[in-house]
């Protein structure tokens, strides 16, 4: 598939600081540019400890996952999924389609520890233009499609079902909750029109919108999980990829 790739402006890219930086005045800058791009790639190496200086700035951490590609986790993972259990797996080699994650973190965080020999860049599409591709009319059938996840029940630690809507509309934005492999299927005919759009949507903006961030080593990524959708492509099944994932409570990129 043919992918054009819009790079990020350089105002996306921080630059030029240490450790010895204000990370006060760090985290302030990463969400003043997210709030905008909706995503902000820091290229100048940042150590684990000071990576976690500033995720306790941004918010609350309520998700820590290691990228790896690994047949053990993997199968760990199975064993402990009740639904839609053959939906894709981080640890698996194989490529992930564009989606959001859990909704109840509002950025999402990567740290990359070490990178595939090749390629293993994270690929983001923004969907703050989306008011513009779909009316209002449309947009309000969109928010009646339910889009389920798991969560872990805490007194049970069992996989339970959760349900979010597609779109939902906050002050004069909207939000998106994407996961195409997580869609219930219980649509209307308006809905599953709708739908073939929005998919239509994806493809469009794959095809002339594509972000490319591909992470050196104590590089970090961070996007806004309502706005941006995320995946990688297929990996090597013997890939040296480590990225960690951290999900993000915050308020303040409302």
């Amino acid at each position: 598939m043919k992918k054009t790739e819009k790079f990020p402006e350089s105002k996306t890219l921080i630059d030029g600081h240490n450790e010895t930086m204000d990370i006060e005045a760090l985290s302030a800058e990463i969400l003043k540019v997210i709030k905008v791009d909706g995503f902000v790639h820091i290229k100048q190496p940042l150590s684990q400890n000071a990576y976690q200086a500033l995720l306790h700035l941004l918010g609350t951490i309520i998700g820590r996952t290691d990228l790896v590609v690994d047949a053990k986790l993997n199968q760990l993972q199975q064993m402990k999924r009740k639904h839609n259990i053959n939906r894709p797996s981080v640890y698996l080699p194989e490529a992930l389609a564009f989606h959001t994650d859990t909704p109840a973190s509002h950025l999402i965080g990567w740290y990359c520890v070490e990178q595939d020999e090749v390629d293993g860049a994270t690929l983001l599409l923004d969907t703050t233009d989306i008011k513009d591709y779909f009316t209002p009319a449309e947009l309000s059938v969109l928010s009646g499609v339910n889009v389920q996840y798991m969560i872990r029940n805490p007194n049970t630690n069992e996989e339970d079902v959760v349900y979010q809507p597609l779109i939902s509309q906050k002050n004069s934005t909207y939000q998106v909750f994407y996961v195409p492999w997580n869609l219930s299927n219980h649509h209307n005919g308006a809905q599953t029109k709708l739908l073939e759009k929005f998919s239509e949507y994806v493809v469009h903006k794959q095809r002339t919108e594509l972000i490319k961030i591909r992470l050196a080593p104590q590089e970090c990524l961070f996007i806004d999980n309502h706005r941006m959708l995320h995946c990688r492509g297929k990996l090597p099944e013997n890939t040296k990829r480590h990225l960690i994932r951290y999900y993000i409570s915050t308020c303040l990129i409302s």
